[in-house]
């Protein structure tokens, strides 16, 4: 499902700051091979539908249809259940959930499709819901383009990302209005934004940030439709960690967006070939075939307690396994294997966590976990 946001234009790849700084990529690899368990959690009732990572000292899952949190020990073992669907306190009214973030010092936030945002305070009972009309106006009936004065960004519902810092919500935007990657595609890869801020104390929009695609981008730009997204994560002093899909580089920024870094190496062995795709109009199974055919950087997660950079990438291509880059201060000290499906989640000492990978055939819920060998000692 879409929904709307409204923002102006901004630069232009000519003078895009986004990308002022020319690479400084070093490798120093410590550790090329690292031991992964996989973790067995405790079953649960569930639609299979969730998102999930790791907060503080425990692992959780959300389960977007059921409206629940489940929150585990870091051993797989089940702690507790919050929320639910309910008007009571503890439960929720927010329907499906479209996205939703763990908060800076404990709770939950739930949005759904209809721009409704649920916060819950540490101990998962209610606190606030606000709503943001996306058109920033109150004649939310309209949706069609001449109802808005400005240029619209379409925030996309499915593989949403959303972080937390203070009273600040961050996601991804994937869609310009009036305009798309495929149609439009040089004002498209100028100006699209690719981040939006929500206000929890303002209960509106903040921020639209990360404006623009790099230059790899500009390189046969039809062959990369289907890898056009990002990940992020934000360190707790406020700094942005962006990976683009179809770009080797990792770009680092400061919490008022100016680029402070740019570093990086492609993952091993991945598959780049990508197709020429000139319409959406080829089944949506088609095209999730090919994008996981190919290989293509799909998360990052920077863990303050140990200033290591994650990046998780695909390697498509057949390949029995996908790959993890591990960065510290920009340098490259690993670069290893992992399971199929794994993306860094977090840490919890000792351990590096997954997401949680749902496996509705097997009714279970499993995810991986390792530890980081320690560097040689000379």
């Amino acid at each position: 499902m879409l929904a709307l946001l409204s923002a102006l234009f901004y630069g232009c790849k000519e003078t895009n700051p986004n990308f002022r700084l020319t690479p400084d990529s070093v490798a120093d690899v410590e550790v090329s091979v690292v031991d992964v368990d996989t973790l067995w959690l405790d079953t649960v009732p569930t639609s299979y539908m969730i998102e999930s990572g790791v907060c503080d000292d425990y692992l959780y899952v959300v389960d977007k249809k059921l409206c629940v949190v489940y929150r585990y020990e870091s051993t797989g073992r089940l702690r507790d259940k919050k929320l639910g669907k309910g008007h009571a306190r503890n439960e929720t009214e927010a329907g499906d959930v479209y996205g939703c973030c763990m908060l800076d010092g404990g709770g939950i936030l739930l949005n759904n499709s209809s721009g409704w945002y649920y916060v819950y305070d540490k101990d998962f009972l209610f606190k606030d819901r606000f709503f943001i009309s996306y058109n920033g106006r109150k004649d939310k009936d309209k949706v069609d383009e001449t109802a808005f004065s400005d240029p619209v960004y379409y925030v996309h519902g499915s593989d949403m990302h959303f972080r937390s810092l203070g009273d600040k919500i961050y996601s991804t935007v994937h869609e310009l209005w009036g305009y798309n990657y495929l149609e439009d595609t040089e004002l498209y890869l100028d100006k699209a934004a690719h981040i939006r801020e929500v206000d929890l104390g303002k209960h509106g929009f903040g921020r639209l940030l990360a404006f623009g695609y790099p230059e790899s981008y500009y390189d046969k730009p039809l062959t990369k439709t289907l890898f056009s997204q990002l990940a992020f994560d934000i360190a707790d002093n406020g700094d942005f960690y962006v990976s683009f899909e179809a770009d080797s580089l990792v770009y680092r920024y400061d919490h008022d967006y100016n680029q402070l870094a740019c570093f990086g190496f492609a993952g091993r062995d991945m598959d780049l070939n990508y197709l020429r795709w000139d319409s959406y109009d080829q089944p949506w199974k088609e095209r999730w075939a090919e994008r996981m055919s190919r290989g293509f950087y799909n998360a990052v997660e920077y863990v303050d307690e140990t200033g290591l950079l994650f990046r998780s990438y695909r390697k498509g291509g057949g390949s029995v396994t996908d790959g993890l880059q591990v960065y510290r201060d920009g340098v490259l000290v690993g670069d290893v294997d992992v399971p199929l499906g794994f993306r860094m989640a977090g840490y919890v000492e000792p351990y590096y966590y997954s997401y949680v990978v749902p496996d509705e055939e097997g009714e279970r819920l499993y995810m991986f976990r390792f530890k980081w060998p320690s560097a040689p000692e000379e």
